[in-house]
């Protein structure tokens, strides 16, 4: 198969920049020797774990909480609609990609947190035109800039998104490309830490976000964010305050600054050892509905209970300006299987979804599940990338759950997870329910997107993958997942309701404690703007160097 010079020539230098990267981590990162942090998966769990990370690629670094894993995975897939167009339209093809990938890790030091990237070269054996290379990649972590008192939070991704839930929802990275974008998110956070008497604390942060994708529909967006919180939990014994303020700015070019700022006073009662109370009280204004600035109150109610150190429970209530203000969380975990709930009724952006709403990751699901099991951080990093490249699970479960919009929205969602490790079978499940609704003007959907003709778009998902070990070489996994999206809009012309339902069966043999070899099969059937349907088959060899 003819390859364009262009991509080869890109293919090759990655893995060198990614090499450079890592080294420049660990020396900064083995500098300095200071105690870690308390949990040390706090500071960046790694998640977006690739099947070809497995523990055997640790260097000796890693006794000193560094761990650098760089691995290759090479996968041919052979599909019946590569566009994942409507029967009559359909076209087949073979893909091959081709996919060095690197993975950071510090949990000590002056630079605590970890970063996966993975260069994605890409050949398509009928239509070379469609050769593409592109970068995806998650970072998370912290500098100590100055002992104790100054620090700097990073967080980066690149990812491909789908640009519409009502397209064609693709299975994977290289078919149906005309419903994915390239979505770029990069956030800098210095702040400033003071301890005072003996449980106060103050921290005074900047906040830097920018984002921006490959598809007209959504225009470069920054953040800038002040931000203060002044408080003492024990300030009179069982009793405690806080106070935090915020000042935020959202800039899209070609439209207005959105503006928000808020001021909340806290009164903290811990009645107990396992519970605290919270009674809100505040004030602020913006000016996201309308061009001149609102004011309003805040005043809500919070409860955060930690039943044991395995279930952990927490609410919050408050009255915004947009109604009712709801966070709630429930977390378990025991030595069998980790669950967890997530109900959310918040206004964010595209750039804050992203951070916090995407695929459930299958890394985060098990890191949780194996705390028990493998207490200490770099071994139970180690242990759950052995363990999803040996059973051959996906990076993500779920689908794509972000929504490209230059403005702001109202969501309301509902998130489950659930994972479930015995000796030889693992069940790893999510869901979600999402009820969005655009509180920004019109005018900045103009570019495209799904609140361009809509006000209102909801979606219901669900994903299941059960893995089952036939001996220590060999396992098999099946899975599922189906999805529904339903927007109100006026104009007949469009679809008001599009559905998925993906499934996929493969097998994986363990060739050596370094590389593995899985081939799976996907059916894949979805309708709505456009009725499709897709076989595919998968091979993929991932090594680990």
């Amino acid at each position: 198969m003819r390859v364009r010079r262009q991509s080869t020539h890109t293919l090759l230098l990655f893995p060198c920049c990614l090499t450079t990267l890592a080294l420049s981590i660990s020396g900064i990162a083995s500098a300095q020797q200071l105690p870690s942090l308390s949990d040390p998966a706090a500071s960046g769990s790694g998640g977006g774990a690739q099947a070809g990370a497995a523990a055997g690629g640790a260097q000796p670094g890693a006794a000193r909480g560094l761990t650098i894993v760089p691995s290759l995975r090479v996968t041919e897939t052979v599909t019946d609609n590569v566009l994942l167009a409507k029967s009559s339209e359909a076209r087949s093809d073979y893909i091959t990609q081709i996919s060095p990938s690197l993975s950071v890790a510090s949990r000590s030091g002056a630079v605590q947190g970890s970063l996966q990237a993975m260069f994605n070269g890409t050949f398509y054996g009928e239509d070379q035109s469609r050769n593409r290379g592109f970068l995806t990649m998650r970072g998370a972590g912290r500098v100590e800039a100055w002992k104790q008192h100054g620090f700097i939070d990073l967080n980066a991704s690149v990812s491909r998104e789908t640009i519409s839930a009502f397209g064609p929802r693709p299975g994977d990275s290289v078919t149906g490309t005309g419903n994915l974008s390239e979505v770029r998110n990069f956030m800098v956070a210095p702040y400033w830490v003071q301890r005072f008497g003996v449980n106060g604390n103050a921290e005074l942060r900047y906040l830097f976000s920018e984002t921006d994708s490959s598809t007209g529909a959504f225009k470069q967006s920054t953040r800038n964010v002040v931000s203060f919180n002044v408080g003492d939990p024990a300030a009179f014994g069982n009793l405690g305050w806080s106070v935090v303020g915020s000042d935020s700015v959202m800039s899209t070019s070609g439209r207005r600054d959105l503006k928000q700022q808020s001021v909340r006073l806290t009164g903290l009662a811990r009645p107990g050892a396992s519970l605290q109370l919270r009674l809100i009280g505040g004030v602020e204004s913006n000016n996201i509905r309308t061009v001149d600035t609102q004011q309003s109150s805040i005043y809500g109610l919070g409860a955060d209970w930690t039943l044991s150190q395995a279930t952990k429970v927490s609410a919050l209530w408050e009255d915004r300006y947009f109604g009712p203000g709801v966070l709630i969380s429930a977390d378990h975990r025991s030595p069998l299987y980790a669950v967890n709930l997530r109900y959310s009724r918040d206004v964010m952006s595209t750039s804050q979804a992203l951070a916090a709403i995407s695929e459930v990751d299958t890394y985060e699901l098990l890191m949780s599940l194996a705390k028990n099991s493998h207490p200490d951080a770099v071994e139970r990093d180690a242990f759950v990338r052995q363990f999803i490249a040996d059973r051959g699970l996906p990076d993500n479960i779920g689908v794509s759950q972000s929504v490209l919009s230059n403005g702001l929205f109202l969501d309301k969602r509902l998130r489950v997870g659930l994972s479930l490790l015995g000796a030889r079978n693992t069940l790893v499940f999510s869901a979600f329910h999402s009820e969005r609704d655009r509180q920004t003007e019109q005018s900045f959907s103009v570019f495209g997107g799904d609140f361009q003709n809509s006000n209102r778009i909801r979606e219901v998902s669900g994903s299941v993958t059960l893995s089952h070990s036939i001996n220590p070489r060999l396992s098999t996994n099946i899975g599922l997942t189906l999805s529904n999206s339903h927007r109100d809009t006026g104009d007949a012309t469009l679809a008001q309701t599009s559905r998925m339902r993906r499934v996929n069966a493969g097998i994986v043999s363990k060739f050596s404690q370094r590389a593995n070899g899985m081939l799976s099969f996907r059916s894949l059937k979805g309708d709505g703007a456009t009725n499709y349907s897709e076989n595919a088959a998968i091979a993929t060899v991932a090594i680990t160097f």
